[in-house]
C-alpha cells in the first residue's frame, strides 16, 4: 500500500496533458466566436452597402435633365438597367452569395424604382407635416425587376411615420409636399455562410426618397422598354 501511494500521487499530479484537454474543450467555443464575428462584420457591411445602393441609384435617376422649355425629365429602360448594374460595383458580395444559392446576381437582390407625384388637396397647410394636404400617386414603377416589391399604379401612397419600415404602398410623412420624388427600395436577404441551415435569413430593407434635382418630375419614356418598368395612367 505504501508503494502505491507515490504512484497515485504522481499520476494525480501529472499535468502534462491538461493543456491539451483544455484546448480541446475551448477550441469549439473559440471557433464559434470567430465565425460568428466574421458573420457579424459581413452583415454590418451588407447593411451599409444596401443603403448605399438605394442612395446611389436614387441620385442617378433624380439627376435626369429635362429638355429645353420643359419641367419634366425622362428616363428610359436603358437608364434603369445601367443604374441597376451599378449594384455590382457597389456590392460585389453578390457575385459570391448568388452562386452559393444557385441564383444569378440580379435574383439575389430586389431593387425597385418609382416616381411619385404629389397633388395639393388643401390650402390650409400649417406646420412641418404636409401629408394631410397632398395626395401621392405613382407616375411610373419598375414592375419588371426581381422581388415583386414594386410600388403599384392606381394605388395611393399613404403617409406613415418616418420610423415605419419601408412599404410598397406607404411613404414617410416628411416627404409629402410640392412636386415629386424618386423612390428607390432595396431588399436583400442576408444568409450566413456558416450555419445557414439553422439560422434564418435576415431581411435588410432600405429605401431612399429624393426630389428631382433639375425637373419637377422624372417620368418614364417607354421607347425601347423591355418590360423593366411601366408608366402609370394619367402620366
Amino acid at each position: 500500500m505504501a508503494d502505491r501511494l507515490p504512484s497515485a500521487t504522481r499520476f494525480l499530479g501529472d499535468t502534462r496533458a491538461a493543456s491539451v484537454i483544455e484546448f480541446a474543450l475551448i477550441l469549439p467555443v473559440l471557433l464559434i466566436l470567430m465565425l460568428g464575428g466574421i458573420q457579424l462584420v459581413t452583415y454590418i457591411d451588407a447593411s451599409r452597402k444596401v443603403g448605399l445602393i438605394a442612395q446611389s441609384i436614387s441620385q442617378m435617376i433624380s439627376q435626369a435633365m429635362p429638355p429645353s422649355g420643359s419641367t419634366v425629365a425622362t428616363v428610359t429602360a436603358a437608364d434603369l438597367h445601367f443604374s441597376y448594374d451599378s449594384t455590382l460595383v457597389l456590392f460585389p458580395y453578390l457575385l459570391k452569395d448568388a452562386p452559393r444559392q444557385g441564383l444569378q446576381w440580379w435574383q439575389d437582390i430586389a431593387i425597385t424604382y418609382a416616381a411619385v407625384a404629389f397633388t395639393r388637396t388643401s390650402s390650409n397647410c400649417t406646420g412641418g407635416d404636409l401629408s394631410a394636404c397632398y395626395t401621392a400617386a405613382v407616375a411610373w414603377t419598375s414592375s419588371g425587376t426581381t422581388g415583386g416589391n414594386y410600388r403599384p399604379c392606381k394605388v395611393p401612397q399613404l403617409p406613415a411615420a418616418d420610423t415605419t419600415p419601408p412599404n410598397r404602398t406607404t411613404l414617410p410623412r416628411s416627404v409629402f409636399g410640392p412636386g415629386s420624388i424618386v423612390a428607390v427600395d432595396v431588399v436583400f436577404n442576408f444568409r450566413p455562410t456558416f450555419g445557414a441551415r439553422f439560422i434564418p435569413a435576415v431581411r435588410i430593407a432600405r429605401s431612399m426618397y429624393v426630389q428631382p434635382r433639375y425637373a419637377a418630375l422624372v417620368n418614364f419614356d417607354t421607347t425601347g422598354n423591355d418590360g423593366i418598368a411601366v408608366k402609370c395612367p394619367g402620366f
